[in-house]
């Protein structure tokens, strides 16, 4: 979770220390709603050819952001350990041919979403701010918010797509009577005085 923290403090330009703006639980807070649970997931290989053979030693995930707990499984049975392994960027290299199919399990987080909420939460501290003209000179410090929602708004074209699950109660459900659901029920007559 380091290296995600980490990653997520230099998206948003708050490096850790004394002027810190976000801690480090935060951070992780704001990663963990972003979160995503994978179990065997297929790694893509990426061939080597050496002579007249084929070596598998390079696989990638189309998606990065890996927690460094993740587990990556030869055939769905046997444990399988890269002999490198970069999470955030989804790459991992083995020492010896490993052959395909490989499988990752582990937590996936979107690093460009908590980014984006983060920033949010800054602008929020900065939206109150006022400028102030004194002697010729201008302070414009309300500006900050501005800026922090502009680049909040980049990241949230980065993070990754959503999926919202919508079930029409208008039509009929699998199951139903054909004539349930179509057309106006009992209660309808009753609210209107007529049956």
């Amino acid at each position: 979770m380091a290296a995600l923290i980490a990653r997520v403090r230099l998206l948003v330009n708050d490096p850790a220390g004394a002027s810190q703006v976000f801690d480090d639980q935060t951070i992780q807070d704001v990663l963990d709603e972003s979160r995503a649970d994978y179990k065997n997931e297929v790694l893509r290989p990426k061939p080597t050819f050496s002579g007249s053979t084929i070596q598998f030693l390079d696989y990638y995930h189309p998606l990065g952001g890996w927690e460094d707990d993740l587990v990556i499984k030869q055939y769905l049975i046997t444990l399988v350990t890269p002999s490198l392994s970069e999470p955030i960027a989804a790459h991992f290299q083995f020492a010896q041919t490993t052959l395909p199919p490989l499988y990752i399990s582990g937590k996936l987080f979107d690093v460009y979403r908590a980014a984006a909420d983060l920033l949010e939460r800054q602008a929020a501290m900065w939206v109150l701010r006022y400028n102030v003209n004194v002697d010729g000179q201008s302070l414009q410090r309300s500006q900050a918010a501005t800026a922090l929602q502009k680049l909040a708004c980049t990241y949230r074209m980065k993070q990754r797509a959503g999926a919202i699950h919508v079930t029409r109660t208008d039509i009929r459900q699998p199951g139903q009577l054909a004539g349930a659901g179509l057309g106006p029920l009992e209660i309808d007559y009753l609210a209107s005085g007529e049956k």
